[in-house]
């Protein structure tokens, strides 16, 4: 059995990892965690004694030798890499985004899935903070483009649809920057029409919409209590700003707390979701509300369907395993 351990040297990094630590064995993998103030310290004596492999939250401690280890920036694409560590070939990200070649991603999936029922008082459920300040060219560019967007939500991940509303291919960041505002305040036009449509059913939790006089409530940072509103509700993801991937942290997090995810459609939608894709995905905001009309209408459904989503992932052990092979595997 290989002994990984991961290491970061704070805490809080672990909530993004979700359940995955929680569990010791992934097939030929032993994990240890050694994250924290105090154990990311074992971990770099580890790494001295050149016992196991790591990976390392965001280089800390920074692995130079892919034969030790990998370092796993956790926030996001390779442009959140420091320009003067993006040379290394060990650099694993979380998130895949179509307008950048991006290869080293490092996948989890959720696992421990809460075994739940659907709430009497079904609620649908966003959580979400959202800015839609603007500059200039991106106001122009969402006046000019907005219809499209939402009229096909995926449309921004198309390389070919990026490259005509933003020719300039020099200035990645700057390319970066306009696509998640994009996706902001496509975001933020898609929770305003399920609001309009669906009023009370909507619990929106985030410290931003009440200044666009939504009533929502305030971010929460208590993963429990987080997990216990997930819990047997509908779950929208509108997928993150960072790229288009179907699982990371915040989908990862509503699947194991035992939520119906809504998602919208992402690059690897169809593998991910093999034969339930079609049941819980959406690309327009018609097909959306028809959706969550179809599931505040039929709870009996929503249970059928909340099985079927635990069962797409019953061999998440498996498939982390994978994910770890593709790293440990060739490095050897």
């Amino acid at each position: 059995m290989r002994l990984i351990f991961f290491s970061f040297k704070h805490r809080y990094r672990q909530k993004y990892l979700n359940n995955f630590l929680n569990t010791r064995i992934y097939g030929k993998y032993f994990i240890l965690n050694l994250g924290g103030p105090f154990k990311h310290f074992i971990a770099k004596i580890l790494l001295f004694l050149r016992i196991g492999k790591a990976i390392s939250c965001d280089g800390r401690p920074l692995i130079a030798d892919k034969s030790r280890g990998i370092n796993f920036w956790m926030r996001g694409t390779s442009l959140n890499i420091p320009g003067n560590l993006k040379n290394l070939n060990n650099n694993f990200i979380t998130f895949n985004n179509s307008l950048f070649h991006e290869e080293k991603v490092f996948q989890i999936y959720p696992i421990n899935i809460k075994k739940t029922q659907i709430q009497d008082d079904l609620k649908i459920i966003y959580v979400s903070r959202v800015t839609i300040e603007t500059n200039l060219e991106e106001k122009n560019i969402w006046k000019k483009y907005k219809t499209q967007l939402i009229e096909d939500f995926s449309l921004i991940d198309n390389k070919k649809f990026f490259e005509k509303i933003f020719p300039d291919n020099n200035n990645e960041l700057k390319k970066f920057n306009l696509y998640k505002k994009l996706k902001l305040l496509l975001r933020f036009e898609i929770i305003k029409n399920i609001k309009a449509r669906f009023d009370k059913k909507l619990n929106l939790i985030g410290d931003d919409w009440s200044s666009f006089s939504f009533n929502s409530l305030p971010s929460i940072y208590n993963i429990k209590k987080i997990k216990k509103i997930y819990k047997g509700n509908i779950c929208l993801d509108l997928g993150s700003m960072l790229g288009s991937i179907s699982l990371y942290s915040r989908s990862n997090q509503i699947i194991e707390s035992g939520g119906l995810i809504i998602q919208s459609f992402q690059s690897d939608s169809r593998e991910t979701w093999g034969n339930i894709h079609d049941k819980i995905l959406f690309n327009n905001l018609p097909d959306l509300i028809s959706l969550i009309e179809k599931l505040l209408d039929n709870k009996v459904y929503c249970s059928i369907l909340l099985h079927e989503i635990s069962k797409n992932f019953s061999n998440s052990k498996k498939f982390i395993e994978k994910s770890l092979d593709k790293i440990f595997i060739k490095s050897d």
